[in-house]
Parts: structure tokens; C-alpha cells; sequence
């Protein structure tokens, strides 16, 4: 217990706001999961627009955190957590080979082409790209969940830039549970809404 309360203490604002954010991708994920039994086909949807703006900042702050740990240097981090600790951690790489911010492009810019494709690809195609759309949003959340508990009860310090990127992920799963829904109990039986 001790080396957790230190891990803690060395960035205690910056990881008690990953503690707050971490509850509230947890929540996400729970109330996307829970959303599926209610049996209440959503009342409105959000514009679609939003996922592609999102997924557009999500890579861009991406980009950066892979900037930064590509050619390893200092990160702007402002006034809240210490991004330079959590980018020069273990955790800072997949499997010590890939860069999480590498990863993070990869992912946003699939989300932007998933989404492209549910949007506007072949009608046969639609239903299948949003399905896959929520499980990448609900995957990028879960994996964000992971890397913001690592910040302060395993690195001791929080990446505010990380913290953006767990935050987007959320706000991309909240908004495409609501179609996902909407495929999953459509509002007239047997017929798959996903107008966009």
C-alpha cells in the first residue's frame, strides 16, 4: 500500500484527475453494455458528424504522443501531470516495439475510415461498418480505461495528452452507441435503421 500512496503523492493532482477519468470510462463502458438490455431503441442521435471530428483530434493528439516518444523528446504538458514520466515508461510502447501513440493513429484514422464506410459506403456494407465502428470505439475506451489506471497507481504520473485521448475514445463510443442500438433493437421490427 505504501508504494502505491508514493506512486500517487509524486503527482497528486495530475492523478487524482486520471482517477476521476478513469471512473468515468468505466461508466462509459458499463452504460454502453447496460444500454443493450434496457430494450429502448434510442430516441435521438447524435450528429455523425461528431465522430469524424473527434476521430480527427484523436489522431492528432496522437500524432504528437508519437512525436514525442518516436524522437524522444520533451512534451508540453502544461500546468497538470508530468506526460514526460508516463512517455518514457515501459507502458509508453506495445510490446517494447510499437509506440502507444503510433497505435493511437492507426485506431483513430480506422475509426475515421469505418465510420467513411458507414457513412456513405455500399448499403450492404453499412450495417457491418457500424457494428464494427462501436466494437473499435468500445475496445479504444476499454484500452484507454488500461492506460489511464496504469498513470497513477503503476507509472506515478499522469499525461494530460493521454487523459485527452481516453476522454475522446469515450465521447466516441457515447456517440455511436446510439446507432449501434438502433441496429441492435431497430424501432420497427425487422428493418435496420442506420440513416445517418
Amino acid at each position: 500500500m505504501s508504494t502505491f500512496l508514493t506512486r500517487f503523492s509524486q503527482d497528486p493532482v495530475g492523478n487524482t484527475l486520471a482517477v476521476i477519468v478513469l471512473l468515468l470510462l468505466l461508466a462509459g463502458l458499463a452504460q454502453a453494455l447496460l444500454a443493450f438490455s434496457t430494450g429502448d431503441p434510442p430516441k435521438r442521435r447524435p450528429s455523425p458528424w461528431w465522430i469524424a471530428v473527434l476521430a480527427l483530434a484523436g489522431a492528432a493528439v496522437a500524432f504528437y504522443m508519437a512525436y514525442v516518444e518516436i524522437n524522444k523528446v520533451e512534451a508540453v504538458c502544461g500546468p497538470v501531470g508530468n506526460c514526460n514520466s508516463v512517455q518514457q515508461s515501459p507502458y509508453a510502447t506495445l510490446f517494447g516495439v510499437l509506440p502507444v501513440g503510433v497505435f493511437g493513429i492507426i485506431g483513430y484514422l480506422a475509426i475515421l475510415l469505418v465510420w467513411a464506410l458507414q457513412t456513405w459506403g455500399p448499403a450492404s456494407l453499412r450495417v457491418p461498418a457500424a457494428i464494427t465502428l462501436w466494437g473499435m470505439t468500445f475496445f479504444g475506451t476499454l484500452f484507454s480505461a488500461y492506460l489511464t489506471f496504469l498513470e497513477p497507481f503503476v507509472i506515478g504520473a499522469t499525461c494530460i495528452w493521454c487523459i485527452s485521448s481516453a476522454l475522446i475514445a469515450l465521447a466516441l463510443l457515447y456517440l455511436e452507441t446510439p446507432l449501434m442500438l438502433s441496429i441492435w433493437q431497430p424501432e420497427d421490427e425487422g428493418e435496420e435503421d442506420i440513416s445517418i
